[in-house]
């Protein structure tokens, strides 16, 4: 899963989407051009147009909502070509990029590389330089990772929702989670995803829990679809729930969400460098 493909295809997405608008709005303009010549040594802006076979030329000088339609249409069709030229490149060159996510990348070494487990790759400077303990940061990580490893209850909610694969071995719902769970493969981080956890009557799954070094568990909310009527009621009913279970934003979780429909991938590893390695 290479993050710039995504990158790529939102970018053309949006240009796709904005000149399909500018096409739309430029169907509503009147036909023809602007024209301007000097008449008794004043310029004269005049509207030219052909109708029934015949060239028509009409002054525009005490007609300026024609003559902002007009240049708003010459702006817009000049939009649409820089925008189906610069869409055109982009996915002619998106074509010669090569995906370089871990998976991809481990499946082209060596055989004998092949077989080593998938942490000896993992970025260890981040996180062992970030992790103190009285008994050394190794054994820390060793115990964080013991925790990562062993079996826990992942929620069965839809389980069809889950459609993007991660290096980590499960899917994940969006292209967004699937961006976090590569970038804490990446760093190390030991984590679990949809842990399903109880309080009382209240059940739910936490999209990523942690174990901090005070092993307290500690938790990351991410929300992609905001935009979604239904998915916000459900979001802020899961933030209610867990912050009756004492689960809040300036204790031990995290919230993030999409920006502009995309994940905001530096701010991502930003928060896993400085909130969530740090706690461990």
């Amino acid at each position: 899963m290479n993050i710039y493909m995504d990158q790529i295809e939102k970018m053309v997405y949006e240009q796709k989407k904005i000149r399909d608008n500018y096409t739309h709005e430029l169907n509503s303009y009147p036909q023809g051009s602007i024209s301007c010549c000097k008449n008794h040594g004043k310029e004269t802006f005049y509207h030219s147009y052909s109708e029934g076979g015949r060239r028509f030329r009409v002054s525009l000088n005490k007609k300026p909502e024609i003559m902002r339609d007009l240049a708003r249409k010459e702006y817009l069709s000049l939009a649409c070509n820089v925008l189906d030229h610069n869409i055109e490149i982009i996915e002619k060159a998106s074509q010669s990029l090569i995906d370089y996510d871990f998976a991809n990348l481990k499946a082209s070494m060596p055989g004998a590389y092949q077989k080593i487990p998938d942490e000896f790759f993992y970025r260890r400077g981040k996180i062992w330089d970030c992790i103190d303990s009285v008994d050394g940061a190794e054994a820390a990580i060793n115990r964080h990772k013991d925790w990562g490893r062993e079996p826990y209850r992942m929620s069965t909610y839809n389980p069809s929702g889950r459609k993007y694969p991660t290096s980590a071995g499960f899917k994940v719902r969006s292209k967004s989670e699937q961006h976090i769970v590569e970038q804490l493969v990446n760093y190390g981080v030991p984590f679990r995803y949809e842990m399903v956890i109880q309080f009382g009557d209240l059940t739910f799954a936490p999209d990523f829990t942690f174990r901090g070094r005070d092993l307290h568990l500690f938790y990351w909310e991410h929300a992609g679809m905001m935009e979604d009527g239904f998915y916000r009621i459900r979001h802020k009913r899961k933030i209610e729930y867990m912050e009756n279970c004492g689960i809040v934003p300036w204790k031990n979780l995290i919230i993030t969400y999409d920006v502009n429909g995309g994940i905001n991938v530096p701010l991502i590893k930003n928060i896993i460098e400085n909130d969530v390695i740090p706690r461990l």
